[in-house]
């Protein structure tokens, strides 16, 4: 792999922290007001128009008619290779209808990928929610970066990384680059417990030398019978993945982190079935999740509080190194009442008998923090980057831990650092990313982004 190619990222807490001073200020001072515009649409220096990226949005509980306005917003499109379109979208819009109207009103050929976000979805001018349902899109079209999109259904094949292989195989074929790695992978599987199986397959195919980020589709927190699904081209995925493999003649960027404090408290997962930890040290795992949250947890539950929301500031960690470099990955842990599992924890990224795990710990505010730094931690080493279009995956339970009224610093300080590029963020149900000398990982309550660079003919 053309390594020229790739902007390859740490994430430095001294850029963090100059970042948490400014949103610090903003969140103490309130923050300059984000526009406000009618609804589905985007202010018009973020909404472009002919061969520049364009993001738009609505909150219509109508799917044909949301899937209008932010078509509308977002300016016109084209089938060329150098086009992508990710939507994103709640579970309250039917991912058939979204495509049958994209490309009722811009073609046929239109190249869509997209997947479910829970509760809204955010973009540069701010949080976007609503009990109908919200629904947002980004287009690209940037000179020099070429899109190829695929999928795969569980079923398709044997084992959930023969899926992605096939997924990766046919994104790479569609780019037209059947043998070339491509710069960088964005996927999103849907939420079937096999995220680290399938990346495990991307790599099989790429030597894991290509970065992934992503996201898994999220269902819906409020109600649990809607499930997450996810779209490649005229393609909807109910269980399995899709993905865009992104060559790119210019570098682009990525970083991918949690928001945590590791504390030194930590055990030896002794009995687990992957997604459920049983024991810790020997011990019930809740017992010992309990003892390291000083009662907390007990407490919660007691109070009746929701416990996904509660611990999604207490999660576990496990730390991956290899050759002196090291990054936290951090996993949510939750207790559930089921009989059969008794002081277990339940958790979306899996943990074997024999990992160690640490017990950790955050605040919103350090979150929102974290979050408003990753742009310019993507760009770390590259301050001349022009950004074309950006993408911000972040988890749920990051989100709903994060004030309503403060949900709309995200985009203030994303834009800090995006000098006026679109971009368009969701709220997923596990994150997939990249840590530099490391390989790609599955975990929780984790945040990604991937900048995308400004094209010869974007230039003003």
């Amino acid at each position: 792999m053309n390594r020229k190619t790739v902007k390859r990222i740490l994430a430095p807490t001294v850029v963090a922290a100059m970042l948490g001073v400014v949103a610090a200020w903003a969140l103490t001072r309130g923050g300059p007001g984000l526009p406000r515009q009618a609804e589905g649409f985007a202010p018009e220096s973020q909404s472009r128009a002919g061969g520049q990226p364009g993001y738009g949005w609505s909150t219509h509980p109508g799917t044909t008619e949301a899937v209008k306005h932010a078509l509308a917003a977002a300016g016109k499109f084209s089938e060329d290779k150098s086009d992508a379109v990710f939507v994103f979208y709640t579970t309250q819009h039917e991912p058939e209808r979204i495509v049958a109207t994209m490309q009722a009103l811009a073609g046929p050929g239109l190249r869509i990928l997209g997947w479910s976000s829970d509760y809204g979805i955010i973009g540069p001018d701010g949080y976007h929610a609503s009990p109908g349902g919200s629904l947002g899109l980004l287009r690209v079209h940037l000179p020099g970066v070429t899109a190829g999109l695929g999928w795969a259904e569980l079923h398709e094949a044997p084992s959930a990384d023969q899926v992605a292989q096939l997924a990766v195989k046919r994104a790479m074929e569609d780019a037209g680059r059947p043998s070339d790695p491509p710069a960088i992978i964005v996927m999103a599987p849907t939420y079937d417990g096999c995220e680290e199986q399938l990346l495990k397959g991307i790599d099989a195919v790429t030597g894991g030398q290509v970065p992934v980020i992503g996201g898994t589709a999220a269902g819906s927190s409020a109600d649990r019978t809607r499930k997450g699904s996810a779209i490649a081209k005229d393609k909807v995925i109910r269980t399995g993945l899709v993905l865009a493999v992104l060559y790119s003649r210019k570098p682009v960027a990525w970083a991918y982190r949690g928001g945590f404090n590791r504390t030194g408290k930590s055990g030896t997962v002794t009995a687990s079935d992957g997604r459920v930890i049983r024991k810790i040290d020997g011990r019930p795992a809740l017992d010992v999740y309990d003892e390291w949250s000083g009662g907390r947890v007990s407490e919660a539950m007691r109070a009746g509080k929701e416990m996904n929301k509660f611990t999604g500031l207490y999660p576990l960690c496990r730390v991956i190194s290899s050759t002196g470099s090291s990054q936290n990955l951090f996993i949510h842990p939750w207790p559930v009442p089921h009989a059969d599992k008794p002081k277990c924890l339940v958790t979306s990224a899996s943990v074997y008998a024999g990992d160690v795990v640490y017990f950790s710990e955050g605040s919103w505010n350090i979150l929102l923090n974290r979050i408003g730094a990753l742009p310019q931690l993507a760009k770390e080493g590259r301050s001349d980057m022009e950004v074309g279009a950006g993408l911000l995956i972040c988890c749920e339970a990051v989100l709903k831990n994060i004030p309503p009224d403060q949900r709309d610093q995200i985009s203030y300080l994303m834009n800090l650092s995006l000098g006026g590029a679109p971009w368009i963020g969701m709220f997923t149900w596990g994150e997939q990313g990249n840590f530099p000398g490391l390989g790609n990982h599955h975990g929780n309550l984790l945040t990604g982004t991937l900048l995308l660079p400004k094209g010869e003919a974007q230039r003003d």
